[in-house]
């Protein structure tokens, strides 16, 4: 309103010229459909911020896929057909639903999120309601339960969990306090400590921001292939929509693609990607209304390579897309013809 009134001294005519071509537009993400939203609601516990992100962008026909590599990413032994992680979390979860159910699911607790975490602890010290309860100091905390007086009265009914099989992560052993405040058998954490999902996850799966599966540049001078694939993603920006003359409209759509997150093949001394992206458009009956594909290489020496990738540098490309008044679904694809990997999102464009 206050930009329009500023352009009060233009003539009628261009003013009005100005203010149609300002198309009202809603930018939706595909929705979650309920095998989807069940999926993420069970592995809560170990999705990394970067996959919840990738999965609520893409169409919901990928997700499938999506699921069969989230857990093939943790399968601490691909070379065998069960995929003993998956089994293990399923497997805890079941326990843990079963044993500290509370008025919700049992693995919705915070004693059934540290089970399916960091599975049975060493010793469990359970402690009635009454007086105050004795605090122990740190070295008493490697002592077994029957030596911590189990039974012991504290305000509240409490119990302590107490793990001595990640000495090196924790820098000793960790002791865990649950505490029953309002007695409904619904026990809160309350040590301040951060617990990830390492124990569960395979070497290379170990860290929750996925560093681990994003190539830092660190190449080696043989190799052609990678033996940790990147974790291939990007990002997609929505510009204005602009309405012409004739009244067509246009968006303006920019792919930024991490160099960190895409392959390279060793090629006359230097590293070259090999990238495919394209855009189509589909109206609200699905048909498709316009499609556009680019291919998009680039070679670098090795010093290079590692330069720009420590210092966060991105591949760029701009892509005028044309769209209809109504529901546009525009489909954004990157595939990665090195790794021979495809990645889609979806983005809703409804103009008014």
């Amino acid at each position: 309103m206050k930009k329009s009134y500023m352009l009060y001294l233009l003539p009628l005519a261009a003013a009005l010229l100005l203010h149609s071509a300002c198309a009202s537009r809603q930018i939706l993400k595909p929705p979650l459909d309920s095998n989807s939203q069940k999926f993420l609601d069970l592995i809560r516990y170990i999705i990394t911020p970067q996959e919840e992100r990738i999965f609520r962008e893409m169409p919901p026909e990928d997700r499938g896929e999506f699921i069969m590599d989230f857990w093939a990413r943790r399968d601490p032994d691909p070379s065998t057909h069960e995929n003993e992680f998956r089994s293990q979390y399923y497997t805890r979860l079941a326990v843990a639903d079963k044993a500290f159910r509370a008025g919700i699911p049992g693995w919705m607790t915070d004693k059934g999120r540290i089970y399916i975490l960091l599975g049975p602890p060493t010793d469990v010290i359970k402690k009635s309601m009454g007086d105050a309860s004795r605090e122990f100091d740190k070295g008493k905390r490697e002592l077994s339960s029957n030596l911590l007086e189990e039974g012991t009265i504290t305000e509240r009914p409490t119990e302590i969990w107490i793990y001595n099989q990640y000495p090196d992560y924790f820098a000793g052993p960790l002791r865990l306090v649950f505490v029953d405040y309002d007695s409904s058998g619904d026990y809160k954490l309350t040590t301040d400590v951060e617990v990830k999902p390492f124990s569960m996850m395979s070497y290379h799966q170990s860290d929750p921001d996925m560093t681990k599966y994003q190539w830092i540049g660190e190449i080696e001078r043989d190799e052609s292939l990678l033996e940790i694939l990147p974790f291939l993603d990007y990002s997609i920006s929505i510009g204005k929509i602009e309405k012409d003359k004739e009244g067509n409209y246009a968006v303006d759509c920019f792919f930024e693609i991490l160099l960190s997150t895409i392959s390279y093949r060793k090629e006359n001394g230097q590293y070259v990607c090999d990238l495919e992206l394209s855009v189509e458009v589909r109206d609200i009956e699905e048909k498709g209304t316009y499609r556009e594909k680019k291919e998009m290489t680039k070679h670098l020496s090795l010093e290079k390579l590692r330069k720009n990738i420590k210092e966060g540098y991105s591949l760029s490309e701009k892509i005028i897309i044309p769209l209809e008044r109504g529901t546009n679904k525009i489909y954004f694809s990157l595939r990665d013809r090195i790794q021979q990997k495809r990645l889609r999102k979806l983005n809703i464009i409804k103009i008014k």
